[in-house]
């Protein structure tokens, strides 16, 4: 099996997702990745759906807060009409700094595994499929993502640490692999801020803008992508949004965007 090295968009990951809408999962499943550790508990749960277009899925998630302080979050993506399939596992530390990242999925039917293990300043990801293994240095400072697209969960993690003062901005170090496709994204980062917080049906929400900047390294180009985030003053993920009308929402938190409409610069 060959493994392209061209590093592309993951804005480029709309061409090869279905367009069907997507059925709410009344049970939905629970990832293998998943396991309670002594001293653990089931910190969060829910299911995100983004129920029509191009990035039409649900994603089935856990979050669970280990005995040491840190994070384990899994979940399982469904495309639409089944298409696709992926497990994803991304570890925190009580810091809520990105540790290892994994997940099961398939590239052209192909099973293959992903791994992403992160020691600042650097990260390696590990790709293995049909018996070929490829590990990709990454740099990963202390403020670096891991991402597994089109996962929305890791995205969420960037509003634990803000201070929480509108206005403010943070930037982090974006490194990622697809889980639809052989796609590594090695140079990339994010800035993101708080717009506003107020108060919807007595529950806390935050939205956050947050712009993703990827530079080419075949051509040099540059491309970005908006992004807007709303949470609860726990931080469960409520709702994103992307420019060109991606939607996703949490199962019961459907009106949240109507209260809180997305908001571009």
């Amino acid at each position: 099996m060959q493994f392209p090295t061209l590093v592309r968009s993951f804005g480029l990951l709309i061409v090869v997702l279905a367009q069907a809408a997507v059925a709410q999962d009344t049970t939905p499943a629970r990832s293998s990745f998943f396991a309670m550790e002594t001293g653990a508990h089931i910190e969060d749960a829910g299911v995100l759906t983004v129920a029509r277009g191009p990035f039409a899925r649900t994603e089935a998630f856990e979050v669970v807060r280990r005995a040491d302080g840190g994070r384990t979050v899994t979940s399982v993506i469904t495309g639409a009409g089944e298409s696709y399939r992926a497990e994803g596992r991304w570890d925190y530390d009580a810091n809520e700094l990105a540790t290892f990242g994994a997940a099961k999925t398939s590239y052209d039917g192909m099973p293959t595994d992903i791994e992403i293990v992160a020691s600042p300043p650097g990260a390696t990801i590990t790709v293995s499929a049909d018996g070929v293994r490829r590990s990709v240095p990454a740099p990963c400072d202390p403020d670096c993502l891991i991402d597994m697209s089109p996962s929305a969960l890791p995205m969420f993690t960037m509003t634990r640490t803000h201070s929480g003062e509108v206005g403010d901005s943070q930037r982090f170090r974006w490194i990622a692999q697809a889980l639809t496709l052989d796609q590594t994204l090695l140079k990339g980062h994010a800035d993101i801020r708080l717009l506003k917080t107020q108060s919807i049906d007595g529950l806390d929400v935050s939205q956050f803008i947050f712009v993703e900047t990827i530079t080419r390294p075949d051509t040099g180009e540059v491309t970005s992508f908006a992004f807007n985030l709303w949470v609860d003053d726990a931080h469960r993920p409520l709702a994103f949004d992307t420019v060109g009308g991606t939607l996703g929402t949490r199962a019961g938190f459907e009106s949240i965007t109507a209260d809180m409409p997305p908001i571009f610069d």
